[in-house]
């Protein structure tokens, strides 16, 4: 890779999260899905992936954290995602090479962005759009995207900075029936946003709420592949994320059960797991490939299980 490690260091809170047991998780299903679609017709030719969170698309992550744990293992090293990391830094130009300067134990970790790529390379007809309101990580993300490995991906991904948040510019593109339709799949990753009170996290909650209706109708309709929320309740709110994918009290008002009831049953995915902290996937898929996207799933998160000890499950309606 072109690139320098401090290349990558933007301040942004993402450096403190990339590659933990959520990422492990999170982007074994981002793969799981676009591959389970693409063994479809309708998505085999034709397939356009839009993130809300992009991130930076590399990150220098520690020894310790939770992928390169799994990395070590020789049963996880045959999982996708751990595949789809070698595919990532395989050699220029197939790949991004190395990443100069690493520390003592670092390695460098491809994110979503960047896994997205890699796997629509041979998509015959593609976008990557991916958004973030953070200049330093929409730089950063320009950056690892001017390599030459990406070269070949026609159009070139396309990153914006959102002048708003990411949720109220996908809220716009959802109401313009012409910028997203049948073939597009959609993620969005806000961080914690289930965990906080205060007035304005309960606002972006329900704001939360009208995407995944308008999502929900919109595949129902299949004017919309996919798309998934990744919910995380931060290191110290256990309580809460019990309580919430439990059902003990209702959970969080307006939080995680809430929105997962605005997904029609027959078209609902949830994943959850702790790994040290809990995490959940809310999916919306079309309710003909929805079971063979939950085996698709199940197969690519396997080899991680053992790492999730509390709770590790896939489930659906």
């Amino acid at each position: 890779m072109g690139s320098h490690r401090r290349d990558l260091q933007s301040a942004s809170e993402q450096n403190e999260n990339a590659g933990n047991g959520g990422d492990v998780i999170k982007h074994s299903v981002y793969l799981a899905v676009l591959d389970e679609l693409r063994e479809h017709e309708r998505w085999r030719e034709q397939l356009h992936v839009l993130e809300t969170h992009a991130g930076k698309g590399v990150y220098a992550i520690p020894a310790a954290r939770e992928y390169v744990a799994a990395a070590n293992d020789p049963a996880m090293r045959r999982s996708k995602l751990c595949a789809a990391q070698e595919r990532a830094f395989a050699c220029a130009p197939d790949g991004l090479g190395s990443v100069d300067g690493m520390k003592a134990g670092e390695r460098p970790y491809a994110a979503s962005a960047v896994l997205h790529a890699f796997a629509l390379r041979d998509v015959p007809r593609k976008s990557l759009v991916l958004m973030d309101h953070d200049g330093g990580v929409t730089d950063t993300l320009t950056r690892v995207f001017d390599e030459p490995a990406f070269r070949r991906f026609s159009p070139p991904p396309c990153v914006k900075r959102t002048a708003s948040s990411s949720e109220q510019a996908l809220i716009e593109l959802l109401g313009q029936s012409s910028r997203l339709g049948g073939n597009h799949l959609v993620h969005l990753d806000p961080f914690a946003f289930v965990s906080a009170t205060e007035e304005r996290k309960r606002e972006e909650r329900k704001r939360y709420a009208q995407l995944l209706q308008e999502a929900d109708r919109r595949v129902k309709c299949d004017t919309l592949a996919a798309l998934s929320v990744f919910v995380v309740w931060g290191q110290r709110n256990g309580g809460k994320a019990r309580k919430d994918l439990f059902g003990a009290e209702r959970g969080v008002p307006d939080g995680y059960l809430d929105l997962r009831d605005k997904i029609g049953s027959e078209r609902r995915i949830t994943v959850e797991w702790c790994w040290g902290q809990y995490f959940a996937m809310l999916l919306v898929v079309p309710a003909e490939v929805r079971d063979e996207v939950v085996e698709r799933i199940r197969k690519y998160c396997k080899p991680f299980k053992s790492r999730c000890p509390k709770l590790f499950r896939t489930s659906t309606g």
